[in-house]
């Protein structure tokens, strides 16, 4: 059987989604020898960082073919119905989308679509109405092409069969797995001291729910903000005016570090050092970074709604993301009670375990075989 993949995420993203399809497709070709793979790359820029990626995806099952093509254009020509991408697919027998905007309206052979969250329903005003109606737009479209969804979690499953009214037998939930981190790098940045800090790791965007976040380190005794600062790792998204005006409004301008985005060898030192990991997230599709703060076995503070129970089961205090007292109580209880972050320094490990991604390519790899043979 040959596979189809649009693997550009993986090379045009560095977070979520970008790590969900590299770590995916890399796992899959890896213990798949019986197919063979197609893997699609598409980017516009010269970029030898991106070409040298794609090479990491070569090996003898692999053909890899780039299309070059803006992203914004490929968005409208991927819906338009024409034949060429067809044969630019060169005989596959199925096509998998790692995200719904990979879906390509024009194909005649079976799809499998992955859903990682339904945002732009939920919380639309987030990346403003005319992008989240697009984007919803685009979801609707992709699950009626789709003969099969992927969906990340429970949580989002069930969001698939609200928000866009999808079959539920339609649907299958893999979890993805474990980043595969490199080897940590000797020394934490910006001054940091080992177990002396609270870290936060994500987008800042509104739906990461910094605002709350700000308010609660803000209720801490001071003693707690003076002893841990509050880390914060992650490259700046979208209308964050509100985020950092209650920044300024609350004056935690000597007791909040910005990192930006970081490497990942310096990501896992973050992680490994941090005394406690803080994620009251609004809503998650899955939530990467909690398990990610799991497996190293870091005491988790994060929500209690969406899929992050589902990711941290009884490895993480849950707290209540719309009350900033609430994330303060759960903060102040792990940083003052030493024998609550090392119960859960050992629960955390645990719980990651039971997600990896072999398994996650196991399960799409069967999925993909089933539709592809129907």
């Amino acid at each position: 059987m040959l596979i189809a993949i649009d693997a550009s995420r993986a090379i045009n993203e560095t977070a979520g989604i970008g790590r969900y399809t590299r770590n995916l497709v890399k796992k899959m070709i890896e213990i798949d020898q019986k197919n063979q793979y197609l893997l699609i790359f598409s980017f516009w820029r010269p970029s030898p960082q991106k070409e040298k990626l794609i090479k990491t995806f070569g090996q003898s099952n692999v053909k890899i073919k780039i299309l070059k093509i803006p992203g914004g254009l490929k968005e409208k020509v991927w819906q338009w119905r024409l034949p060429w991408y067809e044969k630019f697919l060169a005989g596959a027998d199925v096509f998998f989308a790692p995200s719904f905007f990979e879906v390509n309206f024009g194909l005649k052979i079976p799809q499998v679509a992955t859903i990682h969250d339904l945002s732009t329903f939920i919380f639309p005003a987030h990346r403003g109405k005319n992008i989240s109606q697009r984007l919803s737009r685009r979801a609707q479209a992709a699950v009626k092409i789709a003969q099969k969804i992927i969906c990340v979690s429970a949580s989002t499953a069930q969001d698939a069969v609200r928000y866009l009214n999808v079959n539920p037998r339609k649907i299958k939930v893999i979890y993805p797995g474990i980043t595969d981190f490199p080897s940590a790098v000797k020394n934490l940045p910006s001054s940091l001291q080992s177990k002396s800090y609270i870290l936060f790791v994500g987008t800042l965007e509104p739906r990461k729910n910094l605002v709350g976040l700000f308010k609660a380190y803000a209720l801490l005794p001071p003693y707690l903000q003076e002893k841990f600062p509050l880390v914060i790792v992650g490259a700046e998204g979208w209308n964050t005016g509100e985020t950092f005006a209650v920044f300024r409004a609350l004056k935690l301008a000597h007791k909040v570090k910005f990192l930006g985005y970081v490497a990942d060898a310096v990501l896992a030192k973050l992680y490994q050092e941090a005394a406690v990991f803080v994620y009251p997230s609004l809503y998650e599709g899955f939530g990467l970074p909690v398990l990610e703060a799991l497996s190293f076995g870091t005491p988790v503070v994060t929500a209690n709604i969406s899929s992050l129970p589902e990711v941290a089961g009884k490895a993480a205090l849950l707290v209540d993301p719309n009350d900033p007292q609430s994330i303060a109580n759960g903060l102040q209880r792990l940083l003052e009670h030493q024998e609550e972050r090392e119960k859960l320094a050992i629960l955390g490990p645990q719980q990651a375990a039971k997600f990896s991604w072999e398994k996650s390519s196991r399960q799409t790899l069967k999925v993909l075989e089933e539709v592809g043979r129907n």
